[in-house]
């Protein structure tokens, strides 16, 4: 009897089996006549069913910096323009070319300045520019690179015054995160990295504590005695100059598109291409010269380097 119970459970799992395939067949058969060509794909679909896993949400404020900027030794007057959103002014006509945009930055710019609603004469020397948001601000993306978790932070400055002047100056610092401990740091150094052990880079309370060179923004784990925008918000000249904002607390402003990140504010992804010429620089004069690539169009937006 026992062996009877067996042969016949074994018949109808081979029967079963047998029903299944020829659904998966079948399946496939009108997946190809369709013009797919996945069948493979579809095959493993069917049998495994594997839950489509959820985006794990994660906090871009655990690791905003601590930027200290250059000061005003050597007989200069130190940083004049700190990380800020790229749409600053979305009111006045800069450049006079009939259309309000990112070609205008240099024009409304107010040098020297931190905060919102802020009015004055332009980098360029036009006057009455206002109101801008000059508030610190970053834009935040998540990507990934073999097991690191990848928190990518970009600052956006108006005004690049250093050797080779430009408009829209985009630096950047990446954290690569194994199993939620933070491993390395890689710097953004002109158009290239540096990277750091996070154990041992330099910290405030825990976040990134950043030398911003004067003029070209390049960062590293060195120091400066100028302004320092603090990762809270917390914002002093000391050594440099600041016309408004000193002694203040304004948080950061997180832009983000990244459905899982929290605590941003959504974005335009828009332009493409930056505009680095003006007719300010002597060296770079043509108004709509000097393309930028805008991060979200570059490579290591969605592919970042290993550490």
């Amino acid at each position: 009897m026992l062996s009877f119970k067996n042969d016949k459970k074994l018949f109808f799992n081979k029967v079963i089996f047998s029903l299944k395939m020829s659904a998966v067949l079948a399946l496939i058969v009108l997946a190809e006549s369709c013009g797919t060509r996945n069948s493979d794909i579809l095959l493993t679909g069917i049998l495994s069913e594997k839950p489509e896993a959820k985006a794990i949400s994660v906090d871009p404020t655990l690791y905003l910096p601590t930027l200290r900027f250059d000061g005003t030794d050597w007989w200069d007057t130190g940083e004049q323009n700190f990380p800020q959103s790229y749409v600053f002014n979305t009111t006045q006509d800069g450049n006079g070319d009939g259309v309000i945009d990112t070609d205008d930055a240099l024009e409304n710019l107010v040098r020297f300045n931190i905060g919102n609603n802020i009015y004055g004469t332009g980098r360029t020397g036009l006057p009455n520019r206002g109101p801008n948001d000059q508030r610190p601000s970053v834009y935040f993306h998540i990507s990934s690179v073999n097991s690191y978790t990848v928190y990518e932070y970009w600052l956006y400055y108006a005004d690049n015054d250093w050797l080779n002047d430009h408009e829209h100056d985009w630096e950047r610092y990446f954290m690569y995160i194994d199993n939620g401990i933070p491993q390395y740091i890689k710097v953004g150094w002109h158009n290239d990295f540096n990277t750091y052990s996070w154990n041992s880079f330099p910290k405030d309370e825990g976040h990134p504590k950043l030398k911003v060179d004067g003029g070209s923004h390049a960062m590293s784990d060195g120091d400066e005695d100028g302004v320092q925008i603090r990762y809270n918000g917390e914002i002093t000249k000391r050594g440099g100059r600041l016309d408004a904002g000193d002694g203040e607390t304004i948080q950061w402003v997180i832009y983000s598109n990244d459905s899982n990140a929290l605590n941003t504010l959504g974005f335009t992804e828009s332009p493409n291409i930056f505009n680095g010429g003006d007719p300010e620089y002597s060296t770079n004069s043509d108004e709509y010269g000097g393309s930028i690539d805008a991060p979200w169009t570059r490579d290591i937006w969605d592919n970042p380097p290993v550490p």
